[in-house]
């Protein structure tokens, strides 16, 4: 009975924390580049011999891969990748990945991400544009140009899901192995002008919200109930 309480417990605990994460999805649904997170849960058998008991443990938060909606700026800085690949921006922790597009050039010609972090070239080095020149253009493989003049490239990398590690800021995401640059031409295109929007289904993340609060009430409840019969079997064994 005690292994039921603990089960209830430990669901409760990952239940709540599904509910920050569906909460955090919903505040950026309109948010640039932002990638809904979700969450992958496993279970672990008690190591007590004779309590084959299963208790839920989040295994890792990773986020969902459908592309968000492009919107067209016409901003010669703002770019959209078409495709399953990532930005690369250099941060204090490393190489990050995002889909946030919306980028600056500061007053030394550094391409910046919204954040102010450099973008990374297919080699994984920061761009550097003339601040003064005209306007970049960029071509959907990557290269960037200059009166007609390449000047560098745009690097997009890859990794498997599972290399995901944690969220650095709210559109971009550090992984625990290095990603790999890809030439953008075929499968992944750049498109100059656009910015992704967010991939949050505000839809689906309501029916999971609802689905959530219900069960959480449900495990409550059991709990409640849980607990009532172990407080009625002290008082019968103390009366006894």
């Amino acid at each position: 009975m005690e292994g039921s309480l603990y089960v209830s417990v430990a669901g409760q605990r990952h239940l709540e924390r599904q509910l920050e994460v569906i909460a955090h999805n919903m505040a950026n649904v309109n948010t640039a580049g932002y990638r809904a997170e979700m969450v992958d849960f496993k279970s672990l058998v008690s190591k007590t011999p004779e309590d084959n008991v299963y208790y839920p443990q989040i295994a890792k938060l990773y986020p969902a891969l459908e592309q968000g909606p492009q919107m067209r700026t016409d901003n010669p800085l703002d770019v959209a990748i078409d495709g399953d690949a990532w930005f690369g921006i250099n941060t204090p922790e490393g190489m990050a990945l995002t889909r946030d597009g919306r980028f600056t050039i500061n007053q030394f010609g550094e391409l910046l991400s919204t954040e102010g972090y450099p973008v990374l070239d297919a080699g994984g080095a920061p761009i550097q544009l003339d601040p003064n020149g005209p306007a970049p253009e960029i071509m959907g493989d990557g290269r960037i140009l200059s009166g007609g003049r390449q000047v560098g490239n745009l690097g997009v990398f890859v990794t498997p899901v599972e290399n995901f590690k944690s969220r650095f800021t709210n559109s971009s995401f550090l992984t625990e192995v290095a990603p790999v640059p890809v030439a953008a031409g075929n499968n992944v295109k750049i498109n100059q002008g656009f910015i992704e929007g967010s991939n949050v289904n505000a839809m689906n993340e309501l029916a999971h919200l609802i689905t959530i609060s219900r069960t959480f009430e449900s495990v409550t409840n059991m709990i409640g109930k849980v607990d009532d019969t172990l407080a009625r079997s002290v008082r019968e064994l103390g009366s006894g």
